[in-house]
């Protein structure tokens, strides 16, 4: 089947694509230069320890900032002149060739949407910490909680890149419900911090889960409506991963 088949039918997400090896480590150093340059500014102090363990091993001293506040989504979304880079590399181009002509969404932080900025951002996930991962949940429902700020017009249809960026198969990644997307899912919406998010409400040990083993440079392609959620990281490194919402026109 090809890629819009399997994301569009079974099982709802593909993983057919993968970045080039040169794609794989632009994505790594433009990354790896946001990430020094937020603890420069930051923690001045601490930077000569974090050039010495590389951003793979983050964790080795992350215990010494503030970590939530440290990488709030806005300090993760990659600058415009990096993404307009990205848009001309060749899993873009592959992507077209499956889906038709396509737009990447606009950068969006607590609800706010940025007009003419196009959203890349990427995610830490340190070994063992369980808060580094969010629950089970379908990107469609922040679209529909998020559409009284203009997020996505009626009718809009999205599909998510999941990017393995630094990655252990089969340790750490993303875990998915195979087929979950054919289903209307039970969630609330639930406010925290003045924002409002969606909460599943179904009983998530009964699901039929499973991690999607992904090698770095692997792509996870999948529908708006497929369940999914990071798996707590088993590896030995910090898991790096990168996000991009397609909007379809």
């Amino acid at each position: 089947m090809s890629v819009r088949e399997q994301v569009f039918g079974e099982p709802g997400y593909s993983t057919d694509i993968c970045l080039s090896a040169v794609e794989l480590s632009f994505f790594r150093q433009a990354i790896y230069e946001q990430w020094l340059t937020r603890i420069a500014n930051q923690y001045p102090g601490f930077v000569d320890s974090f050039i010495k363990e590389g951003i793979q091993n983050y964790h080795y001293f992350s215990d010494q900032v503030n970590h939530a506040e440290l990488w709030q989504k806005r300090w993760r979304s990659l600058p415009q002149k990096t993404v307009d880079v990205i848009k001309e590399f060749r899993f873009i181009k592959d992507l077209q060739k499956e889906f038709g002509s396509f737009s990447i969404s606009s950068v969006v932080n607590e609800n706010v949407v940025t007009e003419g900025e196009e959203e890349i951002y990427w995610r830490l996930v340190r070994p063992g910490v369980a808060s580094d991962v969010g629950p089970l949940h379908a990107d469609k429902w922040f679209h529909n909680l998020a559409g009284e700020y203009g997020m996505f017009p009626p009718g809009t249809t999205t599909v998510k890149i999941w990017l393995a960026i630094n990655t252990e198969p089969n340790r750490n990644g993303l875990i998915v419900v195979p087929n979950s997307h054919t289903r209307n899912w039970k969630y609330n919406a639930v406010e925290k911090e003045g924002v409002v998010r969606p909460c599943i409400a179904e009983d998530v040990d009964a699901l039929d889960t499973i991690l999607v083993p992904t090698e770095s440079g692997r792509l996870i392609i999948f529908n708006e409506r497929l369940l999914h959620g990071g798996s707590v990281n088993h590896g030995k490194e910090t898991r790096i991963s990168a996000e991009i919402t397609m909007v379809l026109q």
